[in-house]
Parts: structure tokens; sequence; C-alpha cells
């Protein structure tokens, strides 16, 4: 079982990493060492592998979000346990000698010390700076004594398809999750009044900037209003199930954007089970167009001219990068929720 921690010590530790990187660079006689902190960000998950792959995400967003970043792990295997350990993480620029170092702070707890992370958090924040709660798991999101966290936050960042579901009760298959998920989501009465961001919609920035540029011209926009389907093609069979949030935000953006009565129409390949996002086709009156994905890019038909566009898979680092630019609400993704 691990030490408990009282709340003032892992602030008192803050300094220790400091200490040490001031010992070691007056021993090598380098250029020092940089402090940088734009932001406080935490990042909550439940499993002990999805914590190291989230550390190799915060080193990453470190280099262009430097941030004070607490990763909060609670563990189902121990009992009544909360501990924290504090160090720094670095880097050292092309072509300079001085490294720049960012706080970090791991927070282990079991789940009956839920209660006591927002207290724990609360005195670790860097003062009258921005604060991103990034939430990996929708069992953790939904704990009453985790939302004491929201209030801390100015932006709050699910993944309502990649989150780490509640565990399986009786009756239901394992990685299945018990309540709403998508839009259904992040509309819980819970999340109200809180800048939330959701990664799923996020990973249709570029089919939202695709649609948008079929329409970059006179000619193309005059057709605008005249649109009377668009059929999104989708990988994974068509069984009834329910539709992936990545669906249903890209459905909602089109009936927000797109002006005039028209028909959404899914349509699944059959080839995969992930149900990803593999084309979009928009005809009307005398017009036709469509954005395709091909590997790692993405082939844009107006009429008869066509277009490729760079489309790589994004990882988390890149999507959380996105979000992190953009600090403040997403008039278009509350939009597309009503």
């Amino acid at each position: 079982m691990a030490a408990a921690v009282r709340p003032g010590k892992p602030r008192k530790d803050l300094a220790k990493p400091w200490v040490d990187l001031g010992k070691e660079d007056s021993q090598k006689g380098s250029a020092g060492v940089l402090r940088a902190c734009a932001m406080t960000l935490i990042a909550a998950v439940e499993e002990q592998a999805d914590a190291a792959a989230v550390g190799e995400t915060l080193a990453e967003l470190m280099h262009q979000h430097p941030s004070r970043a607490i990763v909060l792990r609670v563990c189902a295997d121990q009992e009544s346990a909360l501990d924290a350990r504090v160090f720094a993480q670095c880097w050292m620029p092309f072509g300079r000698r001085q490294q720049i170092c960012c706080e970090q702070i791991e927070i282990t707890a079991s789940p009956s010390r839920v209660d006591d992370l927002p207290k724990l958090v609360l005195g670790l924040m860097v003062p009258d700076l921005p604060v991103v709660l990034w939430c990996r798991s929708e069992r953790l999101a939904k704990d009453p004594n985790f939302q004491h966290l929201f209030p801390l936050a100015s932006k709050i960042i699910v993944d309502t398809e990649h989150s780490t579901p509640e565990t399986p009760q009786t009756g239901r298959q394992p990685g299945q999750s018990s309540g709403p998920t998508g839009p259904a989501f992040i509309k819980d009465p819970s999340f109200r009044g809180f800048n939330i961001a959701d990664l799923a919609w996020t990973r249709l920035t570029r089919w939202r900037e695709s649609v948008a540029q079929v329409f970059d011209n006179e000619q193309a926009l005059r057709h605008l209003p005249g649109i009377g389907s668009v059929t999104i093609t989708h990988s994974g069979p068509d069984a009834g199930q329910p539709l992936p949030s990545r669906l249903i935000y890209l459905s909602g953006w089109l009936k927000c954007t797109i002006p005039g009565r028209f028909d959404v129409i899914f349509k699944a390949t059959g080839a995969e089970s992930d149900r990803t996002i593999q084309g979009i086709e928009i005809n009307g009156d005398g017009f036709s167009a469509s954005v395709v994905l091909e590997g790692a890019a993405a082939v844009l038909r107006v009429d008869q001219l066509t277009r490729r566009i760079p489309f790589p898979k994004l990882t988390d680092y890149e999507l959380l990068r996105e979000e992190l630019g953009i600090l403040g609400p997403d008039p278009v993704f509350r939009r597309c929720l009503e």
C-alpha cells in the first residue's frame, strides 16, 4: 500500500527538482535551466498503461505548451492509498545550451480517496494561470467527488470515443459503458456551465475544413442552398448500433452550416469495426462534390476538379495541442450540441 501523503507535502516537494537541477548545472558549468509554465495541466487516468501513455503525451506537449503537469492516477487495486511524487520534465531546444524545464506531479489514489484529490490539486495549481483538466476516464468524469475538480478548471477535455469506460457490471460486455456517450454525455447536467471540449469533435477539424474548401469560390457557393443530400461513408457494420460521437458531431455540424433542408445519409462499408469516417459526398441540383479518404491523404473533388489534401491520423498529442491552443469556449461546437 502506498504511503499516505499530507496535502502540503507535494507543494513543499516542488522546490526539490529545481535545487537538484541547480546543483547539476553548477557542476557541469552549463548555461543554466529556464523554468517555463503557461498553465496547470491536469490529466486523470485509471490504468497503469494509460498513465504511461499520458506521460509520453505530456512530455511532447511541454514543448509547445509548457505547464505544471499533474497526473491523477486512480488505481482500483489499492486500499485507501494516496501517494505523490514530484519531478521535472526537461528538454534542450536545438542549437541551445540552456535546458527548459517544467514540473510534473504524479498523484496515485485509490477510489476511496478520490474525494481528497480536489483539495490536494487546489494547493498545487499555479496561481493566475489557466487550468486545463484532461479526463480520460468516463467513470471518473461521472464521479460526484471527482466533479469537485470541475470548478477549478478553465477548460475540461474529454474523449467520448476513447475514454476508459465504466467497470463492467453483470449483464454488460467488457468495455461497454453503462451511461450516455457522445453528445448525450457532454449534455449531462453535471457538465452544465463548464467549458467542455471533446477530442471526438477535434478529430473532425480537417473534415470540416475540407468541406469548407468545397465552397470557397462563388460558383460553388451559389449551389449551397440547393444541397439535397449529404452521404457520410464510414467503416464498420451497419448493424443498428448507436452512432459514434464523430458521426453525430459531423451530422450536427453539417445541419448547422448548410442552409435549407437536406438528408444526411450514413453509409457503412462493412470493412472494419471502428466506424471511422471514410468520405463525405455532397449532392444538389446540378452540383456534386466529395471528400474521400485514401490512405494518409483525402481526395477533394468538386465537379471535374480534383485536389489531394494531407490527412494523417492524429495522435492524442496533436489533438490536445489543438485544444490547448484555444482555451476559450468553442461556439461552433456548442451550437452543434443544441
